[in-house]
C-alpha cells in the first residue's frame, strides 16, 4: 500500500510540470521573434534562389526575377506582421525591408504600395526612414512621391527630411529622364513595361514633361536652400558626379549652388569639377543651329575646368582619382579633341613597319583605330 500511494504521489508531483513545459511550447512567438523567423525563411529561400540562378543566361535570370524571387512570396508575410503589430518597434523594420527589397511591377508594386500607406499612417516619424528615402530616389511610382511627400513634412527629424528633400528632386527628374524616354524612343515601350510595370508607364505617357522638369527644379530648388547642410560631405560629392551625364537643369542648378555655397571644400571641389562636365556635356549635345550658344557653354565649361584644376586639385573623387587629374584630363581633351580642333601630333608603325605621322597625311581623311590586346 506504502507503495502504491508513493507512486501515485510521484505521478501527481510530475503533472504540472508537464502541464508546464506544455504551456510554454504553446506560447505565441513574439512579433521579434515572428521576424526573425521570416528573415531566416527569406535567407534561407534567397541561397537556394541564387544557385538556381547559376548558369542561366539573362534573359532566364530576368525572368525568374519577376516569377520565383523569394522577395515577392515573403513580402506580403512582412507586411502582415507590420499590420497586425503597428505599435510594435519591429513593424517598422518588416515594412522597411519590404520598401528597400526592390520588388518591381505586377504583386510587388501592390505590396510596396501597401507597405507605403503602413508607414505613412503609423510611423511617418521614424528614425529609421532615411535608407527608405534613398531606395525611392530613383523609383518611378507615385506611391514612391507620396511617402517621400509625407516624410518631408511629418518627420521631425531634420537628417531624415533632408534625405527625404533630396530623393524627392532626384525621384521627380529620374521620372522626368524616363518620360523623355518614353516620348523619344516609342519601340522600347514593351521593354520599359517589363521593367516598370505596364501602369507605371501608361501613367508617365500622359505626364507633361516641362511640368515635371518645373516640380524637380523646385525640389532641387529647397533641398539646396534648406537641407544641403545636413548631408554628409561624401554622400553630396557621390550626388554631384552622379549627375554628370545629366541633362537636367535642377540638378545642375543644385551643382551650381553647392559650388558658391557650400563650405566645405570636399564638396565644392567635386561640384567644380561636375559643373565644367555638365557644361560640356550639354554644349556637345547641342544643334549646329545653336553654335553660338554651344561655344559660350563651352567657354564656361573651360573656365569651370580651370578653377577645378587650381583650386581642388587634390581634393579625391567618391570613386577613383583626385579633382585636379581629372580636370586637366578634360582640358586637355577640350582643347585638342574637341571637334573643330587641330589633332594632335600621332606618330607611330603601320602595319608593314613603315614610319608615319599624322601630320603626313594632312588634307586627307583619316580613320583612327585605336585598339589595344590583353
Amino acid at each position: 500500500m506504502y507503495r502504491s500511494v508513493g507512486g501515485v504521489l510521484t505521478l501527481l508531483l510530475a503533472v504540472p510540470v508537464l502541464w508546464g513545459e506544455d504551456k510554454s511550447k504553446d506560447k505565441p512567438a513574439t512579433p521579434a521573434e515572428q521576424y526573425q523567423t521570416l528573415l531566416t525563411e527569406y535567407q534561407d529561400a534567397n541561397k537556394a534562389f541564387q544557385e538556381n540562378l547559376k548558369n542561366k543566361t539573362p534573359e532566364e535570370q530576368q525572368k525568374l526575377y519577376a516569377e520565383k524571387n523569394p522577395r515577392l512570396g515573403l513580402a506580403p508575410k512582412f507586411v502582415a506582421l507590420a499590420e497586425k503589430n503597428p505599435k510594435d518597434p519591429v513593424a517598422v523594420d518588416a515594412l522597411i525591408w519590404v520598401m528597400t527589397g526592390n520588388l518591381g511591377s505586377g504583386n510587388g508594386r501592390d505590396t510596396t504600395a501597401k507597405a507605403v500607406d503602413l508607414l505613412i499612417q503609423d510611423h511617418i516619424q521614424s528614425e529609421k526612414l532615411g535608407q527608405v528615402c534613398q531606395t525611392l530616389a530613383f523609383g518611378f511610382d507615385k506611391h514612391n512621391e507620396a511617402l517621400l511627400r509625407a516624410i518631408l513634412a511629418k518627420n521631425p527629424h531634420k537628417k531624415i527630411q533632408a534625405e527625404a528633400s533630396l530623393a524627392l528632386a532626384q525621384h521627380l527628374s529620374s521620372r522626368a529622364d524616363l518620360v523623355n524616354t518614353i516620348k523619344g524612343n516609342p519601340q522600347f515601350i514593351n521593354q520599359l513595361e517589363k521593367a516598370y510595370g505596364k501602369e507605371t508607364i501608361e501613367g508617365l505617357k500622359k505626364t507633361d514633361k516641362a511640368e515635371l522638369d518645373a516640380e524637380g527644379e523646385k525640389a532641387f530648388r529647397e533641398f539646396s536652400d534648406k537641407f544641403a547642410a545636413d548631408i554628409d560631405a561624401n554622400r553630396l560629392a557621390s550626388v554631384c558626379q552622379q549627375g554628370v551625364f545629366s541633362t537636367n537643369k535642377g540638378l545642375e542648378a543644385l551643382v551650381h549652388s553647392l559650388l558658391e555655397k557650400d563650405t566645405r571644400r570636399e564638396v565644392q571641389g567635386v561640384a567644380c569639377l561636375s559643373l565644367a562636365q555638365m557644361q560640356k556635356q550639354r554644349a556637345n549635345s547641342m544643334p549646329e543651329s545653336e553654335a553660338a550658344a554651344a561655344q559660350k557653354l563651352q567657354q564656361e565649361s573651360e573656365k569651370n575646368f580651370e578653377r577645378a584644376a587650381e583650386k581642388f586639385a587634390d581634393v579625391k573623387l567618391p570613386f577613383r582619382g583626385t579633382v585636379g587629374d581629372k580636370a586637366k584630363s578634360e582640358l586637355f581633351d577640350l582643347r585638342n579633341l574637341s571637334v573643330g580642333k587641330v589633332a594632335p601630333e600621332v606618330a607611330g608603325v603601320d602595319q608593314d613597319g613603315k614610319k608615319f605621322t599624322l601630320a603626313e597625311y594632312k588634307g586627307k581623311v583619316v580613320f583612327l583605330d585605336f585598339w589595344n590586346q590583353f
